[in-house]
């Protein structure tokens, strides 16, 4: 009750201070005479004070504004007049009032209506107990609750201000703007009626049935159906979260633009897209990050960071969640028990599939991953097995020096507690190097091998059995034996520069040389299909985004 008061003393304060304003304005401006054009009957009292009552049918006129009523006291001294039942005034062109009661003063040009007041402006309609409304100012309010119409919208709040010169409205406290695409409540909101724009202060939730928008300042074109928000905007459905320093939001296009510090969440799959700046596709079910961005796959202890010059997500529009991840140029990421390199990464989250495409490396405890492409299949959140497909290549540090290595035509890793536990080498020609240690660590020798087709069995990172199949030619050197040019495979290249080191070295840009990229040779023909059908939808995806940023911005 106390608040209802203080918002009804709040009015009348700022009343008191547009009546003064509007006293001094009137010293400037020339004082005409209500002019009484019609009555069917009248009849006049002195004792009250020179008072006319006018009685059926009754028409006033005051410069341009006409006045109908049943009744009304005319007070023909202080040029005002109290109307009763039925009162309609016609302000100018397009403003009427209608009420039960009126007063009105002709020299302030001020007047008050009271009980089932309507104002109607063009195709704007509000209904309100009472209402002041100022000729001089074009200014109508209300201190106490109003609706208002206009077109497939309804605007309600507790305190309300109308200029029908700029045909703006002020609505403050509780107020709700209600439509068949959108439900608005927010504590402050201005409506410019003639190019139909809103703005909003405090407080503000937009609610859709594709999502939930919530800011503390902004606008809406209400033509283009079109929203922004800054100042730490939040925007969400069931499984999907924006956070922003800023976002644009076109409902027709289902396009929001997130500026600045953008943190998009996708809660079924515990991802997170970082960077600054995000666009999200609702109708293609896409959303992609660029400047400083990242993904972070959060999906039990050990999160998974991963950067590119470009991120995008792929979502399923009906079930509202992410499908997969693509990062493109300069891609780094880092996970506790894996770290990677390459151009072009793909994160597919339903089965928990990595593949790494262009140039790929992959570095898991000592060992050093290379190939044309690389798959990388995880479970419970830690990695199960690493395909290696075309000039594939193992390579880990020995104890003390040089390396020990691993290279065929493709190669299956199988992993156990994030270190490779066995090597399946296939093609047509699988080749190792193997420094051969006692269990003191003196050197034995090194062991160089050949075949066809090998498995290796590996524990605590080291070699423990190899298996040769068809065409074996194995030799064991001791260490003074072997030439440095022959204790290298061809192809070997150590890249331990380019590892990230953490998940903040995933922003750091490597230009160390990296193995080519050549068509694989036993992909099958469905990843080929794959892989083409996605790039052909990126390179499609890009004039026709750039075209729709162009126009936007």
């Amino acid at each position: 009750m106390k608040a209802k008061l203080l918002l009804i003393a709040s009015f009348f304060l700022l009343l008191s201070q547009i009546v003064v304003a509007q006293e001094q304005d009137t010293v400037q401006r020339k004082k005409t005479r209500i002019n009484i054009e019609h009555y069917d009957k009248a009849t006049y009292s002195k004792s009250m004070g020179d008072v006319q009552r006018l009685i059926g049918h009754v028409k006033m006129r005051h410069d341009s504004a006409y006045f109908f009523c049943d009744s009304a006291y005319f007070y023909q001294k202080t040029n005002s007049f109290d109307a009763y039942q039925n009162v309609h005034i016609i302000i100018n062109d397009s403003v009427e009032v209608f009420s039960d009661l009126l007063n009105y003063d002709g020299n302030s040009r001020f007047a008050e209506f009271f009980d089932n007041v309507k104002l109607m402006d063009d195709s704007t309609t509000l209904l309100t107990e009472y209402l002041t409304y100022d000729r001089n100012l074009h200014l109508a309010c209300y201190p106490d609750s109003a609706t208002t119409y206009r077109g497939d919208k309804t605007l309600i709040s507790c305190i309300g201000y109308y200029r029908d010169d700029i045909k703006e409205f002020s609505f403050f406290e509780n107020v709700e703007v209600t439509s068949p695409k959108y439900q608005m409540y927010t504590d402050t909101l201005y409506y410019n009626t003639s190019i139909e724009k809103m703005w909003f202060e405090g407080p503000t939730t937009i609610i859709n049935k594709e999502n939930v928008l919530e800011g503390t300042h902004g606008y809406y074109l209400v033509n283009e159906d079109q929203v922004f928000l800054d100042q730490r905007p939040y925007m969400h459905n069931e499984t999907q979260q924006i956070w922003s320093d800023s976002i644009f939001y076109d409902r027709n296009l289902g396009l929001a633009k997130a500026y600045d510090r953008v943190d998009m969440i996708d809660t079924s799959y515990k991802v997170v897209m970082r960077g600054d700046y995000v666009e999200m596709w609702e109708d293609d079910g896409l959303s992609y990050a660029t400047d400083s961005a990242y993904a972070i796959s959060y999906d039990g202890g050990d999160s998974l960071y991963i950067h590119g010059d470009t991120l995008f997500m792929y979502f399923d529009k009906q079930k509202e969640e992410a499908k997969k991840l693509i990062a493109r140029r300069h891609v780094r990421f880092f996970k506790s028990d894996m770290q990677g390199k390459c151009d072009t990464l793909t994160y597919l989250m339903a089965d928990s599939t990595i593949r790494m495409r262009v140039a790929p490396i992959l570095w898991a405890e000592d060992s050093q991953l290379t190939g044309i492409d690389i798959d990388i299949k995880l479970k419970d959140n830690k990695v199960d097995w690493v395909l290696q497909k075309g000039n594939a290549f193992i390579i880990s540090q020995d104890t003390i020096e040089g390396f020990n290595q691993i290279k065929g035509t493709d190669i299956t890793s199988r992993f156990s507690n994030g270190s490779i536990s066995r090597v399946n080498v296939d093609g047509n020609q699988a080749e190792t190097i193997y420094w051969i240690r006692d269990d003191d660590g003196g050197m034995i020798g090194i062991d160089v091998s050949k075949s066809e087709t090998m498995v290796v069995e590996m524990e605590k990172e080291s070699i423990s059995i190899i298996k040769s199949f068809k065409g074996i030619d194995e030799t064991m050197y001791p260490e003074e034996d072997l030439q440095e040019s022959n204790r290298y495979l061809s192809g070997f290249k150590w890249h331990d520069e380019a590892r990230p080191k953490d998940k903040d070295d995933i922003f750091r840009r490597i230009d160390a040389e990296m193995p080519q990229a050549e068509a694989t040779p036993n992909e099958t023909p469905t990843e080929q299909s794959t892989e083409a059908t996605e790039e052909s939808e990126f390179k499609e995806e890009q004039p026709k985004r750039h075209r729709e940023r162009k126009k936007l911005d």
